[in-house]
């Protein structure tokens, strides 16, 4: 499980880098940056993206996905990117959230949780 979780984090940085990103960051972390740490002109489409994606990891993450994300990256340097690229970046975030988004409801009917 460990090594899964380390290609899916590096296939979201890779994602990050592509859409005009620090490549050493999620696209998690810079959405939860740019929506609730700066202001910027773009903060509506900030807010909108971290909706897709804390929906998307609600069931194995809880909420504030992207802002937790942004606490594990804060030391990260975040790139706003272009309108080209923030374009790009919000193709990328529905493309892969919304079947992400199925599998992650699915993953917790399935994989049973450990007794507290």
């Amino acid at each position: 499980m460990k090594w899964l979780k380390g290609v899916l984090v590096a296939i979201d940085q890779l994602g990050n880098a592509i859409a005009g990103g620090n490549p050493d960051a999620t696209i998690s972390a810079r959405t939860g940056y740019f929506s609730r740490v700066i202001d910027t002109p773009f903060k509506p489409y900030w807010q909108m993206m971290e909706k897709v994606i804390d929906f998307t990891f609600f069931p194995i993450d809880g909420p504030n996905h992207c802002f937790k994300a942004y606490l594990a990256d804060q030391f990260e340097e975040h790139q706003e990117g272009s309108d080209l690229m923030r374009g790009l970046l919000g193709v990328i975030i529905l493309a892969c959230c919304i079947p992400l988004s199925v599998l992650t409801r699915l993953y917790v009917l399935v994989v049973p949780r450990a007794a507290p």
